[in-house]
């Protein structure tokens, strides 16, 4: 019984295979559906540096890797966190001239739009980040600078709207591990996510949402629950290990308007444990199962499994953060979901 209900919840990831089609809220408000009706599960994986750190040959693989252990979404951001802005990319180039969101620099654009193009190749889904949140709010472990204010984010969303406009393969994620410190935060985020819709031609063309730190209760829901252009709500749940992690989905699921809810970051495999890896050493596969369980089982219209040296494409002679265990490559060969998507 536990295998046939697995094999239901997972058996979706394969019609990203073979559809190319956008994605949508389902009637009931609780799930994402494609647009012809058909179910959609949403299993992402955090590949934050994807644009920033791996060459074409590299992210080629790492792409068809995830589609054949079964992802349908692979959550990437535009500046990235680790001195996205003034580390060229893999390709030699920076997102922005003169750190100015309203000068992006095309040709590190055009590397975007590869990325994305064969991720909808191979029927992929990118939650794509405009920006990590550092690029508004630095706090203590950001990079930054930070560059955001309400009016030029509202033109940094509009770009990034139009450009896409036409790609189906996309669902937009602000926020980008920052919460909202005051009301001037969360107006330069409403700004930023209405210009994404402008520029896509309206709220009804895409799919937002928004990537909190943790927090109480309700993640992204806390602050833009109602707005219009959020049409489903993320957490991140965080490196700790808790047993209440359902607890937030839950909350969610009772709010109204009724909107779908998922966990955006939850414990990363390989993670040391509240960033304390001498106390409590590192989290293994059996932790970020069972949060993955819970929370679907509570109404999550997916989940999202992040390994350590993934998000951040560990490989030697890189400044390794918090301790990857392997590199990135050898840690998406010990990948745990494979099993339950092939």
């Amino acid at each position: 019984m536990r295998l046939l209900i697995i094999l239901l919840l997972f058996s979706s990831t394969t019609f990203a295979q073979v559809k190319q089609l956008p994605l949508k809220v389902s009637d009931n408000q609780r799930f994402l559906v494609y647009s012809d009706g058909s179910p959609f599960f949403y299993l992402g994986d955090t590949a934050w540096e994807l644009f920033h750190r791996l060459n074409h040959e590299d992210t080629e693989y790492y792409l068809q890797k995830r589609k054949d252990q079964g992802y349908t979404v692979i959550q990437a951001v535009a500046l990235a966190e680790i001195d996205g802005l003034n580390t060229p990319n893999a390709q030699g180039n920076k997102p922005l001239i003169d750190n100015d969101p309203t000068k992006p620099n095309e040709a590190y654009f055009k590397d975007v739009d590869w990325v994305i193009q064969k991720a909808a190749e191979k029927g992929l889904f990118i939650g794509l980040l405009p920006t990590w949140g550092d690029k508004l709010f630095k706090n203590s472990w950001g990079t930054g600078p930070e560059i955001f204010n309400e009016k030029n984010a509202a033109i940094y969303g509009e770009y990034f709207g139009k450009r896409y406009k036409d790609q189906w393969n996309i669902i937009w994620i602000l926020g980008g591990d920052r919460n909202p410190r005051n009301e001037a935060d969360v107006a330069v985020w409403n700004a930023m996510a209405e210009g994404v819709a402008k520029g896509l031609g309206g709220n009804d063309k895409g799919l937002m949402t928004y990537h909190p730190q943790p927090h109480q209760n309700g993640g992204s829901s806390t602050w833009f629950h109602r707005e219009q252009w959020l049409d489903f709500n993320m957490h991140q749940t965080g490196h700790c290990y808790e047993n209440n992690r359902h607890e937030k989905i839950t909350w969610d699921y009772n709010l109204t308007p009724t909107k779908p809810t998922l966990d955006g970051e939850p414990l990363y495999e390989e993670h040391p444990i509240c960033f304390n890896i001498k106390e409590h050493g590192v989290s293994n596969a059996d932790n970020v199962r069972k949060l993955a369980y819970w929370q679907v089982f509570a109404g999550a219209a997916g989940h999202t499994y992040g390994c350590h040296a993934v998000w951040q494409m560990y490989e030697e002679g890189r400044e390794p953060v918090n301790a990857p265990q392997h590199t990135w490559k050898e840690s998406l060969e010990a990948d745990r979901w494979a099993m339950y998507a092939s």
